[in-house]
């Protein structure tokens, strides 16, 4: 099975526009920060749209082992491993946001920050909020303790259903399969509007919304699936065709995303299918954006980069543990340093502690992950079916 290298960096850069979006998140009032939004600079602090990116990136490359010729995948490995993959560093990364929480937190910090840095960490803990998070069943306070942790129960619920989804994807064509991802966030949205749950925002731990969100899964499947054509036809195209197709998916990419706030404005019109649609268009710009850096021999060899590869490592650890860094050092050095150097420290802080984890968390993981499904009775089953 090809394992393309390229999409672990992509993963890295986008997973470090999070940690800018964050990092910036926790002002307000600030209009020159607004203004960003409106710029080509928008697309260093996409934060969400960098998590619809890590989806589509996630359908990729779990599907493709399910492409492989003559090697029938087994489910219950393909879950052992994903559980390994996903849930271990996840479960350490709730314990260590406790443990600074506790060490850290002081109620009636942040005078002028936003909405966003006062939810994270205000909420009391207590033994039904640890347990919402590590059974990851239905809506819950996902932001209590690491905002960005609500992506993570939907990354884990879509993984319990991700091979029944490919029995779908492989079956049928491309339209079938982006008609039954448009009808999982019509259905999505319908619930949520039926049952009015607590948490009725996309953004969050929403089992509903959950839907909508393995449409983006179907997407990235979809791209691995017709991978070889698409390249082919990139490939054949002229270079300042191929220039043009990158720069159509950085746009789409990094203004989709506020294609709900402009329509609300212009249109006067309002509702959560708004912010729904803007994820299709950001999906779509992930998707060109994925097929033009397959095709580009140039950009792969960027991605190959030793720095960059690096971050793409440490990326799912640096999802995990930014907030934390960050709102650890805010809390720790108020009234003793100013922003500027807390900030400076918290991405530091950021990077030994997402390195710290790859090495001793991440690796050992997937390591134990492989173990449990390559032991003897695996060997003897190979065995058999050989001769």
């Amino acid at each position: 099975m090809t394992r393309y290298h390229q999409l672990d960096s992509l993963r890295g850069l986008a997973a470090l526009t999070v940690v800018v979006h964050h990092f910036v998140f926790i002002f307000t009032g600030l209009l020159w920060l607004d203004a960003l939004n409106y710029t080509p600079l928008r697309i260093f602090k996409a934060g969400h749209e960098a998590v619809i990116f890590f989806f589509v990136l996630s359908g990729f490359v779990l599907s493709l082992p399910f492409y492989s010729d003559g090697k029938k995948v087994n489910i219950p490995h393909f879950f052992i491993k994903r559980l390994c993959r996903i849930y271990i560093p996840y479960i350490v990364a709730v314990g260590c946001s406790i443990l600074a929480y506790l060490a850290f937190y002081h109620p009636g910090l942040g005078s002028g920050s936003s909405s966003f840095f006062h939810d994270v960490w205000s909420t009391p803990l207590s033994l039904g909020l640890i347990v919402d998070h590590i059974i990851l069943i239905g809506s819950f306070k996902d932001y209590a303790l690491d905002p960005v942790l609500w992506s993570l129960s939907v990354e884990l619920r879509v993984s319990l259903v991700f091979p029944f989804i490919m029995l779908f994807i492989k079956r049928f064509g491309w339209k079938s399969n982006v008609a039954l991802g448009i009808l999982l966030s019509g259905t999505a949205l319908l619930l949520n509007n039926l049952a009015h749950p607590a948490n009725s925002h996309p953004i969050s731990s929403n089992l509903y919304f959950t839907l909508h969100y393995i449409s983006f899964f179907i997407l990235g499947a979809l791209l691995a699936k017709n991978r070889v054509i698409l390249i082919s036809k990139v490939l054949g195209l002229s270079v300042t065709m191929k220039y043009a197709l990158l720069l159509s998916g950085l746009i789409v990419y990094t203004y989709a995303g506020i294609g709900d706030a402009v329509f609300k404005r212009l249109f006067s019109v309002s509702g959560v299918w708004l912010s729904l649609a803007a994820d299709w268009g950001i999906a779509v710009g992930v998707c060109i954006l994925i097929t033009s850096t397959l095709s580009s021999p140039k950009i792969s060899n960027l991605l190959e980069k030793k720095p960059v590869k690096f971050l793409g490592a440490i990326s799912y650890s640096l999802y995990l543990y930014h907030s934390v860094a960050l709102f650890s050092c805010i809390y720790a050095f108020h009234n003793l340093l100013p922003m500027w150097a807390t900030l400076s420290i918290a991405v530091c802080l950021s990077l030994l502690a997402s390195s710290l984890s790859y090495y001793f968390i991440e690796k050992p993981s997937i390591e134990l992950g492989k173990k449990w499904t390559s032991g003897p009775l695996r060997k003897l089953k190979e065995a058999k079916e050989a001769v």
